[in-house]
Order: C-alpha cells, then structure tokens, then sequence
C-alpha cells in the first residue's frame, strides 16, 4: 500500500508538529509538506529535505483551500492508494495507520478527532447544513468532518477540488458535501486522533483577526442564506466574549 500524507504548516518548525514526526515513522507513507509560512524565519525546505520529504512552499499564507489544491496538483503524476490531510497541531496515534492500512480504498475516511479534554469534533452531523457535534459516531445520519486526519482514495484527488473561494473556515464541509453531492461514501475510520489549539487564540488581537476571516468564509459558504452565517458568528462572538472576558468582542464587525 501506498500513502501520501500532506501536512500544511504556518509559522511553525516542522519538528514541532506532532503529525510530522508520526508520518515519519510509516515506511509507506510519503510525507508532503505545503508551506503557508509568512515567517522567513522559519526554514522548514531543509529539514523536510533532511527527512525525506517532499516539500512545497506556496510563498507566503495562500489560505488552508489552495494549500490543499496544490498538493493535489503535486501529486496527480503519482500512484497510490490513500492521500491524508494531516494539521500540525494533532497527534496521530499508531493505530490511525494501522486501520488504515486495512481499508480499501473506495470511500472517504473520516477518523474519530478529539479535544485535549475528549470532546469530540469530528465527524459531526450536517443539520440543515450546520455542523453539530454529536457524542457518539453512530447516531450521525448526515455526517461530515474536519480535515485532520481525513483519508481520500488517491483517485479522488486527481479529480476533485477544495473550493478556493474559502480561506480557511468550512472548507472541510464544503469539500465533503461536494463529495457527497456526486455519490461518494463517507465513512468513519475506527481510529482516534487528539487535536490541541494554540493558546495564542485566546488573545484578543489574534482572536479578532481570526473572527475576521471565520467571518469571510462564513458568508461566502452561506451566500444562499446569509442568516446561517450571522447565526453562527454570533455564537462564536459569544463564546469569544466569554472566553476573554471582553463583552466588547460583541461589538466587532
């Protein structure tokens, strides 16, 4: 079997990405690394050369949809059976590629991801295309996911695109409803990964410009129905409010 795994950084040293040093352990799986570092002083070309990986620089932050594009772009000339999306900030137990390795692959795969203090993220349920988390994987009747950890058959990749329009935000609901749109399977992948967040999230100016673009990909996602994004905006200003204990994080925007 063989598996590509594509890893897209930000401002952060590969050796510092738990994923990174988990691809590196599997024989079978070629490690891409798309560089949306703005930092120059962040050299990652070298020490993926080092490890023997394939490293792409997309020369400064394009957002999380084009990084993903020109991974597949990348490897389109190649053969293989899996292509996995991994983040640099979750931790990619043994098991992961053991399942994996078990699977054929005919479906999208979607492992279970945790938080740090075990909630679940993903997959979650689409309910009138909203994504709500749920506590179990087997009451979703209308599943989607995140990106992390989201294996895609190696053919998959050669035909199919992340919509560019997005940033960042639900990009990872917007590709699996296409996919799902043209009759492919999604299926949940009997593994678990554990996600952390950077605590820098928790400042207010980094919050802020994060809201921003959340903001953006929001509405570009429900341009059909506007309401659904200031519906979910204000929920994470909300939460954000409370988070920093600024009741002005309601104001902004």
């Amino acid at each position: 079997m063989k598996i590509y795994a594509v890893l897209v950084t930000y401002n952060k040293h590969l050796s510092d990405c738990s994923s990174f040093c988990s691809a590196l352990k599997e024989p079978d799986v070629q490690l891409l690394v798309v560089d949306n570092s703005t930092d120059e002083s962040i050299h990652n070309q070298e020490e993926a050369r080092q490890a023997g990986a394939w490293f792409l620089s997309m020369n400064g932050n394009q957002g999380l949809s084009k990084a993903y594009n020109a991974a597949f772009d990348y490897l389109k000339t190649t053969t293989g059976d899996w292509v996995v999306l991994l983040d640099d900030d979750t931790q990619i137990p043994d098991q992961y590629w053991m399942q994996l390795r078990k699977e054929t692959p005919n479906a999208v795969l979607l492992p279970v991801v945790r938080t740090m203090k075990g909630k679940m993220i993903s997959p979650a349920e689409m309910k009138h295309d909203i994504p709500r988390s749920v506590v179990s994987p087997s009451t979703i009747s209308d599943i989607t996911g995140i990106n992390s950890g989201m294996a895609v058959p190696k053919q998959l990749t050669d035909t199919y695109r992340y919509n560019d329009h997005l940033f960042l935000d639900f990009i990872d609901h917007q590709f699996i409803k296409d996919l799902k749109q043209n009759g492919v399977d999604i299926r949940i992948l009997p593994a678990e990964l554990v996600q952390s967040f950077s605590a820098d999230g928790l400042e207010k100016q980094s919050a802020l410009k994060r809201l921003e673009i959340q903001k953006k990909d929001l509405y570009t996602y429900y341009a059909a129905n506007p309401w659904k994004a200031w519906y979910l905006i204000m929920k994470r200003k909300i939460r954000l409010a409370v988070q920093l204990r600024k009741p002005e994080v309601l104001l902004h925007g």
